[in-house]
């Protein structure tokens, strides 16, 4: 899925004088099967684009340190016209620059399932262009061709033979990207998604740069109130288009019957049986916020530590964290995410290594993440402390953090 951008007008004056930073670009630009805002699916499941009205294209510098402006198309359809200004304050001749459609960021999680959602949130594509001049601004080429960054897979879920129509979904894959950052740096992690209505096919933009079959693991819940797990290989190529079949398990009802080890649904959630010196119980295989095991899920001072648990699941004991580091864990990565993967019976229980927020109000500003994990108790230590399971690549064990901090919440239920 290719956008061919064609060059005419290259630039023009905005102001008058010497050493002028802006200059107006006028660029005449066509999609070739190119994702777009206005995407829809035709024959053979083959998705067609085009440009929609003051759809953008980001231009940033070399190092992605400076969004040297946004152009706009003018116009609907396969053909248009962007036109915008462009700082050249931060260029030098020579200069590769990155023109980015739709924004100078890519998200692919929390998605929606749908390809509208698709259009106006993880549509993302970019090609460069070489200055040759900064005044007046022209390029080396007369054209440019945007590349799609993602593959879009419409996805059709199976389970004992019947459709299973998708409320949430979680995926996670070694090298499956998460994020793009400005300046280009991926950030991996699982693509979980939300849909507003309960449907029997989904479709997720994914992007994944390893060039490598990988095992994709899903994570859904049906519009049945029941959870499902499954795995799928595949290669994806960005820019590619794929309708794939999912089978998928339906996870069983856990009772106090359960052996240890063993994963099904209490409370609404899936969970694994843990015996804890004779007494068992249900640990969530997900943090609290979470749509699958790689998930950071959300983040709670230890004020709001139960915010989000209902149907019986709770916050740990200090002494139930304790009990569950004593059990045989390791660190590793399960799916490209840091974390700890503790042994319970035949099977495992991942707490991936979200870091924390560090209390000081900046929205998403997170410390350690991929590093070191920091799990909520129940158990104050003090007027300002709590105490909490952290661990790292080398050690883990109860300690105690300071309330205000906002950490992950592994719930336990039960049974």
């Amino acid at each position: 899925m290719l956008a061919v951008l064609a060059f005419s007008a290259c630039s023009s004056n905005s102001d008058e004088g010497s050493g002028q930073q802006f200059w107006t670009v006028t660029l005449q630009a066509s999609m070739d099967d190119a994702t777009s805002r206005a995407l829809s699916e035709g024959a053979s499941n083959v998705i067609t684009a085009s440009f929609a009205v003051n759809d953008e294209v980001v231009v940033v510098d070399a190092d992605g340190s400076t969004i040297v402006g946004i152009l706009r198309a003018d116009a609907a359809g396969v053909n248009t016209t962007l036109k915008g200004s462009l700082n050249v304050a931060s260029l030098a001749n020579g200069e590769v620059v990155t023109l980015r459609y739709r924004s100078a960021t890519a998200t692919y999680d929390g998605q929606v399932g749908t390809l509208a959602g698709i259009s106006t949130g993880q549509d993302y594509a970019e090609g460069t262009l070489t200055v040759s001049t900064k005044s007046p601004l022209t390029f080396t080429a007369d054209n440019v061709t945007l590349s799609a960054k993602q593959s879009i897979t419409k996805f059709s879920f199976t389970a004992g033979g019947n459709s299973v129509n998708v409320e949430t979904f979680g995926i996670a894959a070694t090298g499956l990207v998460q994020s793009i950052a400005t300046n280009a740096t991926e950030a991996v992690g699982p693509v979980t998604g939300t849909l507003a209505t309960a449907s029997a096919d989904v479709y997720v933009a994914l992007r994944n740069n390893s060039g490598e079959k990988q095992t994709y693991s899903f994570m859904v819940k049906g519009g049945d109130g029941h959870w499902y797990t499954g795995t799928k290989k595949a290669n994806l190529e960005n820019g590619k288009n794929y309708t794939a079949s999912v089978t998928l398990t339906q996870l069983p009802a856990l009772t106090n019957e359960s052996a240890e080890g063993t994963i099904g649904v209490v409370g609404n959630l899936p969970a694994i049986v843990v015996n804890f010196s004779g007494t068992k119980k249900a640990v969530a295989l997900m943090n609290v916020g979470a749509l699958c095991p790689e998930a950071y899920g959300s983040y709670y001072t230890f004020a709001n530590r139960a915010s989000g648990l209902s149907n019986g699941w709770y916050v740990p004991e200090q002494l139930e964290l304790g009990a569950l580091v004593a059990k045989s864990n390791a660190w590793g990565a399960q799916n490209g995410v840091n974390g700890r993967t503790f042994t319970i019976g035949s099977n495992s229980l991942f707490f991936p290594a979200g870091g924390l927020d560090d209390g000081d109000n900046v929205p998403a500003d997170l410390w350690q993440v991929s590093v070191l994990g920091y799990y909520w108790s129940s158990l104050s230590a003090s007027d300002t402390m709590a105490y909490c399971l952290s661990f790292g690549s080398s050690s883990i064990s109860t300690l105690s953090d300071y309330k205000i901090d906002g950490l992950s919440i592994r719930p336990f239920h039960a049974l």
